[in-house]
């Protein structure tokens, strides 16, 4: 079998050669690692006099953006290749470098969904991200922001597609790039007005509400059209739906809030007869039957610090959703011996292989996963992940 046949025999429930293996990588640090390239210290460069007002004039030109982000997936596809990855997840942001005095940097960037995201580096000088605070935490601040924003909302879907397409295009018969449609339309509600106040306005302004899932219900189907344009067959979507104690909202009130539009979701990738994949963080056992009631066809992390196993996942499962990931990113995959990850990815093929529908990865991905360890899990399926499995 081929990247591709194996990954799609996993997804219909069928057992292929092997058990697929999928990337997550997209961190510049893994990234430069296994491509042997100096990272560009781009906060240094931001805390220059010299040289930062030129790099926010060339970082919000959309070409220069779009080109730049081009080439720094085209390299996180070229290095899971190297590593001997079946698949790799490909996902498309659309940013601004704005002033804000908030910042110790001076600079923060702005995302088209109302979202303020904080830069810092690692000890080696690469780039690294974080979602900071929301942009719009008022009823009239929201309104104001998606009217300013609307030439942008649909520039990033025009802009999305020829991301993927252009991968789908130059990679697909090499690895399989999994189109990711992120971030969600939980977090799109709740992150540009802030977690505390959304919760309180689902009370308060219950109206404001359904008007912020509608906008973005509406939204994300048509980026998820434009994704699905690309040539992807497995699209991912992404919702943190949990932190390690559990949901963040009891499975009642997502129900509640967004069940249906989670339903329409995966209707929209099974009319184009592609596969949707689910990821969410956290400890998400009281979610599970409500992913399979949405209609997912798979779900991805089963984060193993949030106390998921994947053994009880599989068994309360069965064969209604795929699985994918729960390999460790917090030790295993950054300190972890060799022996400690091949007994690792022995337990999880034991845990969720049969019969297929099991797709090894790490849990998640973030700069300081070891390419090294990486290399070791792939090395490690290919020698205990072939079928019939036997361990």
């Amino acid at each position: 079998m081929d990247f591709k046949q194996r990954i799609m025999t996993a997804m219909n429930h069928e057992e292929p050669d092997q058990v697929p293996v999928m990337g997550l990588i997209m961190d510049p640090s893994t990234v430069n690692q296994i491509m042997g390239k100096e990272p560009v210290d781009f906060v240094a460069m931001i805390k220059n006099p010299d040289t930062k007002d030129s790099i926010k004039d060339m970082m919000n030109q959309d070409e220069f953006w779009n080109s730049t982000y081009q080439s720094n997936w085209n390299d996180a596809l070229e290095s899971s290749l190297k590593l001997g990855f079946d698949a790799n997840w490909t996902i498309y942001a659309f940013m601004q470098l704005v002033e804000d005095s908030e910042s110790s940097l001076g600079l923060v960037w702005h995302d088209v969904f109302g979202r303020v995201w904080e830069m810092g580096s690692d000890n080696k000088g690469n780039l690294i991200l974080n979602y900071s605070r929301p942009l719009c935490p008022t009823e009239e601040a929201w309104e104001a922001w998606v009217e300013e924003k609307a030439p942008i909302f649909e520039k990033a879907i025009e802009y999305a597609t020829d991301f993927h397409k252009k991968l789908v295009d130059d990679y697909g018969d090499r690895i399989m790039p999994i189109g990711c449609a992120a971030p969600g339309i939980f977090e799109n509600c709740w992150q540009p007005i802030g977690f505390v106040e959304f919760t309180k306005f689902t009370f308060q302004k219950p109206g404001f509400v359904k008007r912020v899932i509608d906008f973005y219900t509406d939204y994300y189907l048509k980026y998820l059209e434009g994704v699905m344009r690309s040539g992807v067959e497995v699209v991912l979507g992404g919702d943190d739906l949990a932190q390690k104690t559990g949901p963040m909202m009891s499975p009642e009130m997502t129900e509640k809030l967004f069940g249906e539009s989670y339903r329409h979701i995966a209707e929209a990738v099974h009319k184009r007869d592609r596969k949707f994949i689910f990821h969410s963080c956290g400890n998400i056992y009281p979610l599970l039957d409500k992913f399979i009631e949405w209609g997912f066809d798979g779900i991805i992390t089963m984060e193993p610090t949030a106390g998921v196993e994947l053994g009880k996942v599989r068994e309360h499962v069965g064969h209604k959703l795929v699985l994918i990931g729960n390999l460790d990113v917090s030790y295993l995959l950054v300190k972890g011996s060799r022996q400690e990850i091949e007994d690792a990815v022995k337990r999880a093929i034991k845990d969720a292989a049969s019969g297929g529908g099991y797709i090894l990865s790490a849990a998640h991905s973030h700069p300081y996963v070891d390419p090294s360890r990486l290399e070791w899990m792939v090395e490690a399926v290919h020698k205990y992940g072939k079928y019939p499995i036997s361990i």
